[in-house]
């Protein structure tokens, strides 16, 4: 598949919707009959002698006539209109010498019922953007033939309808732009008069008849000596600048109805009508107001300023410009404590402080500007800077935002330092809530921070884990060396724990040798949760069990490991540590330097996953694995091609499933070497089938690890290669999830591997992903669809719908479809009617070994 050009469904599709876009702007459809286009349907019905000549216009849904002759209904569907046929090649002309003889209308209720139409000839209305809109057609009741005169009559005619149209929407423009430009004058806040150059008023609007306080007609009669203060200083500058470059602005005064004087800002312009004589305009406001306030500004300016000069810390106004630049355009002295900056340093980048704000503080600080910018609240945050001189400090800022008409926002506030509060508070917070000696939180932080915990975990659904560490032989240790010593071991035990945890969870002392671990988000469902929690406990139980050195000595101190998971129904925080303190006991009980969970039979749960996967791996060695094959069938139910599955022959446990075995596979790493010997099987059974004459092909499921790998490409290579099977038989089949992560390193994986003649199939489509953007780009084979999907059509509306939309979708981009899951005769009759390419599931075969599989296939023993 193309990665760069749409699929040609998609490209019709949106030549369609610019056709139709093209014929709403020219706002004709269900409009009245008009004289220019009846003129050239009448002309149409002389010249060419038939009885039906219509000016058709084919909307999404029906053909409309503008004008017609000969027919009474204004408008068809668009699904029998010959029109419709005509437009989709706009350079020629359709013509039907006999519509009963031509198969693509001898079925067309027009043909066979009322009008009778025997003869059409269709001229495409081709706009002056290259869209056709419709059509000039001429129909009779008897067939004919046109001759090459009658097809440049109608050609001829059809231009001028063209004409007609494109006239028609330029009288529409012109109505639209006169009355949008007369609304402006008439409702504009500023006072707009026209005028000429001598000082005649021609027009003035309400805006200036009110600032004014005179009607247009009383303006008028005043013109413009009347209006305009000609003793204005300013006047003779700004008349003689508009006389020089055609245009001029400035303040002026003007004289109100009463005689009052008052100042505006004016804009005036030249300008040549169409008759070429000279006019001018003049736009003003009044600005009495402003100035007013400007004054007063002023004050309070000179008011601030002195303010300013003799409070601590910073006043400030700090701007964000909506392309995001910072800037002060109002900082007092104060600034320089604060940032150890210049005022004028920053009045138009604020680049130096955002430089001056901690590393760790900037991102934050970034953050509540943007948010107070967003919802004009009220900014506050407290920060740390480091300064050249002063170092690291802490700062308060407060300010309230504003909303300019540009589009940018003003805060006005004051910046202080509160680095002595911020370090008492400090202080008093490390008392209180961590060990002295290890740093480590302290029992009170780890009880609140399992409150939190608990209720996260209730939030999301997801199990965490509390885990009580007791070191085994400390108190020897501390008892034969002192307490000098087993401080030190305690202060390096807490920094290996710490050093083994996420940032999101809390290593805690308790006291002694006692420690906790608070482990966050370890999965949805009980059994991955323990077995994340018992890799946990082993890191920690590894990282106890090496030598401490302490004053070149080596000391061992082994840890004793109690588990247990919440959230369950009711548990508390006091629970919860009982609960891992008890475990923790039964770890000691059964030898020291043990790992327990308080619930019994989620330790044999892990011991059993444990066991599990040491098989799995004596199993891949001793070739217990086996497949099986689904048989995928056409429309008329032959096996076309084949799904290999995974199965284990174990010795003890039985045949079991790929459910059992291919998540423990996925987390330990063995999927790699159990994928390889998949795809390697199945290239050694393609080339067997050659060999017996057999074309199906083979699909292999891939998973996203085993994709992913850095091998995977180069082994597939060596696989085709030692085996010399036909790589346009094998297809991957993997799941939408491959594509949400690392996207275009997926894209240039799977081109390598189709290069190599291998067809992909995306897995479970519908239920994932779902991105038109992937299928757009990916050289894909195939869709299969989900068999929840399957499973309730055609009964379901929702789920039928889906199937519906998938089917349609994956036809218009050139890809295949396999439904899965088809059971009943009902959903096999439902998918074959939507033209689905090949059915999966037990309707039609079971899983069933390989061998027994390709023995059905040889004896050609329809599925």
């Amino acid at each position: 598949m193309n990665d760069t050009l749409p699929p040609s469904g998609l490209m019709q599709d949106e030549a369609e919707r610019q056709r139709l876009q093209t014929l709403q702007d020219y706002a004709v459809l269900d409009t009245a009959p008009e004289a220019g286009f009846d003129e050239l349907t009448h002309l149409a019905a002389q010249w060419l002698r038939v009885p039906i000549v219509l000016v058709s216009l084919v909307d999404s849904e029906r053909q409309w006539f503008k004008s017609r002759v000969g027919l009474a209904a204004p408008e068809t569907p668009r699904s029998v209109s010959f029109c419709s046929v005509a437009i989709e090649r706009p350079q020629q002309m359709l013509i039907v010498p006999d519509a009963r003889l031509d198969p693509r209308f001898s079925d067309n209720p027009l043909v066979t019922g009322e009008p009778g139409i025997r003869f059409y000839a269709g001229a495409p209305l081709v706009m002056p953007d290259g869209q056709a809109l419709g059509t000039l057609c001429v129909i009779d009741h008897r067939p004919r033939e046109f001759s090459p005169q009658e097809r440049e009559t109608l050609s001829l005619l059809a231009r001028q309808v063209v004409a007609q149209l494109e006239l028609r929407r330029q009288r529409i423009e012109m109505r639209l732009a006169v009355d949008r430009y007369q609304k402006l004058f008439d409702n504009t806040m500023d006072g707009v008069l026209q005028t000429r150059p001598g000082g005649e008023v021609l027009a003035a609007n309400a805006a200036a008849c009110a600032m004014l306080g005179m009607s247009e007609a009383q303006i008028r009669e005043r013109g413009r000596g009347g209006i305009l203060d000609l003793e204005d200083p300013r006047l003779p500058d700004l008349l003689d600048t508009r006389l020089r470059l055609g245009h001029a602005r400035g303040e002026l005064r003007m004289r109100r109805g009463d005689g009052t004087l008052f100042e505006v800002e004016l804009t005036s312009a030249l300008y040549r009508d169409h008759a070429g004589q000279w006019l001018s305009s003049i736009v003003f406001r009044d600005i009495s107001e402003r100035l007013r306030w400007q004054q007063q500004l002023q004050q309070q300016v000179d008011l601030l300023d002195n303010l300013a000069r003799h409070v601590p810390g910073s006043l400030y106004q700090f701007r964000l410009d909506a392309d995001g630049r910072l800037s002060f355009p109002f900082a007092s002295a104060g600034i320089h404590t604060i940032y150890e900056v210049e005022p004028e340093q920053v009045r138009e980048d604020a680049s130096l402080v955002m430089e001056r704000i901690h590393p760790d503080d900037l991102q934050p600080v970034l953050e509540s500007i943007r948010v107070s910018a967003e919802t004009l609240e009220p900014w506050r945050i407290e920060y740390r800077v480091i300064l050249p001189v002063q170092g690291e400090r802490w700062r308060l800022c407060n300010a309230q935002p504003e909303r300019l008409a540009d589009g940018s926002t003003l805060w006005h506030g004051f910046n202080t330092d509160i680095t002595e509060r911020k370090e008492t508070e400090a202080q008093t917070f490390r008392l209180a809530y961590f060990d002295a000696l290890t740093g480590l939180p302290n029992r009170s932080l780890l009880r609140d921070r399992l409150d939190q915990a608990l209720a996260l975990a209730r939030r999301s659904r997801q199990y965490g884990a509390v885990m009580f560490v007791d070191l085994d032989n400390f108190k020897q240790i501390n008892d034969a060396r002192g307490h000098s010593v087993g401080d030190l071991l305690l202060t390096e035990v807490a920094q290996r724990l710490q050093g083994l945890l996420r940032a999101e969870d809390t290593v805690a002392r308790l006291g002694g040798d006692e420690f906790v671990l608070l482990i966050n988000e370890l999965g949805h469902d009980v059994e991955g949760s323990a077995r994340a929690a018992m890799a946990v406990a082993e890191k920690v139980r590894a990282t106890l069990d090496r030598p401490h050195l302490i004053d070149n000595f080596s000391y061992t101190s082994t840890g004793s490991i109690g588990i247990s998971l919440f959230p369950k129904a009711g548990q508390k925080i006091d629970d919860l540590l009982r609960e891992a303190d008890t475990a923790m006991y039964r770890a000691k009980g059964a030898g020291r330097n043990r790992i327990a969970f308080f619930e019994l039979t989620m330790q044999h749960e892990v011991e059993d996953r444990l066991a599990l996967e040491q098989e799995l791996k004596e199993g891949l060695a001793a070739d217990q694995l086996c497949l099986y094959v689904q048989s995928q069938v056409d429309a008329r139910g032959q096996a076309v091609s084949g799904e290999l599955l995974l199965r284990w022959q174990h010795p003890l446990r039985g045949l079991l499933t790929p459910m059992r075995f291919i998540p423990l596979a996925e987390e330990t790493g063995l999927i790699l070497p159990l994928g390889e010997w998949v795809i390697a099987q199945a290239c050694r059974t393609l080339v067997r089938m050659r060999a017996q004459g057999l074309t199906q092909s083979l699909a292999v499921n891939v998973s996203a690890q085993q994709f992913r790998s850095e091998d995977f490409v180069p082994r597939v290579q060596a696989i085709l290669r030692q085996t010399g099977a036909p790589a346009q038989q094998l297809v991957f089949e993997v799941t939408e999830s491959l594509f949400i992560e690392d996207w275009e390193h997926a894209l240039q994986r799977i081109i390598e591997l189709v290069k190599l003649g291998i067809r992909f199939s995306i897995d479970d489509f519908g239920t994932g992903y779902s991105s038109l953007r992937y299928l757009q780009r990916l050289p894909l084979f195939e869709l299969k669809i989900d068999r929840s999907f399957v499973q309730d059509t055609p009964h379901d509306i929702n789920d039928t719908a889906i199937v519906q939309s998938i089917l349609s979708m994956a036809h218009h981009m050139g890809l295949e479809v396999v439904a899965e899951g088809v059971e009943t005769q009902a959903q096999v009759d439902f998918l074959r009617a939507q033209n689905c390419d090949r059915l999966q599931g037990y309707f039609y075969d079971q899983p069933q070994p390989l061998e027994q599989w390709l023995a059905r296939l040889a004896s050609a023993v329809p599925v």
